[in-house]
């Protein structure tokens, strides 16, 4: 194996020599066509190879950025996981000194979105979990980002979710600050929303509307949206809130549909005003 590279290592311009005559002799001989496809290909590797040498040391700060970045984030979030689960802890050990009941617990169901407003008759989207699923009828759908709607009709492998876009799904709510002001959101066009409260309630632009959980329909704490503009006094009793929905009901792809325990022996109920077309 010794003599190869001997070999190679004395007659070096004459190997290359050869090899380039060699391959410009299979060149002259290729076609047209097969030459330019080559010749791209060479282009192109040489040009990734180029771009990887010059660019990793960039990728390679960016990642260490984003590192950074992410470490940072993942702390603060770790603390405040921390300080969610003694807050929950603290709040079991006091409604049990109470007497409260537990606080109900669900799982998730996430299913896509495959259609929009399927039947025309309600502001609704169609998902791929069904009655095999053990979605039922009026159960509450929700994203990360908010309360979506609930259930409207099942079919085995799909369902329509009735949205909060909707004027016959209305949800009662309560505003999520010192206020403390409940009332019933209704949708009034685009992603905004109206709710009715008191002329001195106290509420200010920027508080969250969260889902009250009255009615045995929504679970309480599902955030709804953003108070965006606060109108001014009707009657003298009440003024409306103009509420900025916090989901993007136009970008909706996935959504979790919402199980509790004793779901079903509360399936008699309508409340708050969510009646089924």
């Amino acid at each position: 194996m010794q003599w190869i590279f001997d070999f190679f290592n004395l007659r070096r311009p004459i190997v290359v020599l050869s090899i380039a005559v060699i391959l410009s002799l299979t060149m002259m001989g290729l076609r047209e066509s097969t030459k330019f496809h080559l010749a791209k290909r060479v282009s192109i590797t040489l040009f990734r190879g180029g771009q990887w040498f010059f660019s990793w040391p960039i990728y390679l700060s960016r990642l260490s950025g984003e590192n950074r970045f992410l470490r940072q984030r993942n702390m603060e979030l770790s603390i405040q996981v921390q300080k969610l689960r003694e807050a929950e802890l603290e709040s079991v050990r006091l409604r049990n000194l109470l007497g409260f009941r537990p606080r109900e617990r669900f799982s998730y169901l996430p299913a896509e979105v495959v259609a929009e407003d399927p039947d025309r008759i309600i502001n609704a989207i169609l998902i791929n979990a069904g009655a095999k699923d053990g979605v039922r009828e009026k159960m509450p759908v929700a994203t990360a980002e908010g309360l979506v709607g609930k259930v409207f009709e099942v079919f085995p492998s799909t369902a329509i979710v009735q949205l909060l876009l909707d004027r016959n799904c209305r949800v009662s709510a309560v505003v999520q600050s010192n206020a403390r002001v409940f009332g019933i959101v209704e949708w009034i066009g685009g992603e905004r929303f109206r709710m009715a409260v008191p002329l001195r309630s106290g509420v200010r632009k920027g508080d969250r509307i969260v889902s009250s959980g009255m009615g045995g329909v929504f679970p309480k704490g599902l955030e709804i949206g953003v108070v965006e503009q606060i109108g001014p006094e009707k009657m003298g009793l009440l003024r409306d809130l103009i509420v900025r929905s916090s989901v993007r009901f136009s970008r909706l792809e996935e959504v979790f549909v919402l199980f509790r325990e004793g779901y079903d022996e509360m399936r008699g109920n309508v409340g708050e005003g969510e009646t089924k077309k």
